[in-house]
């Protein structure tokens, strides 16, 4: 097995655990092989509303007003939500960026 570590920015992290405020830091476990949405679904398994604002409830997919930084890059230029995990992984799960 091998560790990564989730960062849930402070908006999103009211969703996680109500009690919670700011970022959250989790350090997961991994087993060889694992991809960001098997990390993702675990940690979101526990928790409907979280579940409810990650995922897209109708595809599945990453919900639209979300954005994954994995390693400092984004998620889409990683192989999005089926890249494989690697030991000392961060993950950054925030809100996405939008503006005009």
């Amino acid at each position: 097995m091998s560790s990564v570590r989730v960062e849930i920015m402070p908006w999103l992290s009211r969703y996680f655990n109500d009690q919670r405020s700011g970022r959250v830091v989790l350090d997961r476990d991994v087993t060889d092989g694992a991809t960001l949405r098997d990390l993702l679904e675990e940690i979101a398994s526990p928790n409907e509303r979280f579940k409810a604002v990650l995922f897209d409830p109708e595809t599945g997919s990453l919900a639209a007003h979300i954005c994954l930084i994995l390693n400092g890059r984004f998620l889409q230029l990683m192989g999005g939500l089926e890249a494989k995990l690697r030991p000392g992984d961060t993950v950054r799960v925030m809100p996405a960026f939008s503006g005009g």
